[in-house]
């Protein structure tokens, strides 16, 4: 089964608040609309970058645990020692994936990621 791309048109992600915990699902849907996917001996990497000049503000990797798989879907992961430092605005975003047998394809097209500056803590 192929995957179907996400676009900014299904799903933007939305709602980062600089310093606090963060926890986001973002569902996979294969081409034939099936959203129950096998995700054994895959690994997934996604990044926020700024709109303007594309510098790297959050990476996301299921190496370190900051990416999950559950069942067919994908959570990414952030603690708020890692959001602290973020600066409110909206930001591009896109995630790759290494199949088991090492292919590596970006499977979520850019979109928006907005990032709120939330309360000092």
């Amino acid at each position: 089964m192929a995957f179907q791309y996400i676009t900014e048109k299904t799903y933007p992600i939305y709602n980062m608040v600089a310093g606090d915990d963060w926890r986001k699902l973002v569902p996979v849907v294969q081409s034939d609309g099936s959203t129950e996917f096998d995700f054994t001996g895959w690994q997934a990497l996604a990044q926020v970058r700024k709109k303007i000049d594309g510098s790297l503000i959050i990476e996301f990797d299921s190496y370190d645990g900051t990416i999950e798989f559950s069942g067919g879907d994908i959570f990414l992961i952030a603690d708020k020692d890692d959001t602290v430092g973020l600066l409110s605005g909206d930001h591009v975003w896109d995630c790759q994936f290494q199949d088991p047998w090492g292919f590596r394809r970006t499977l979520i097209i850019p979109d928006v990621f907005e990032i709120i500056r939330g309360a000092t803590k």
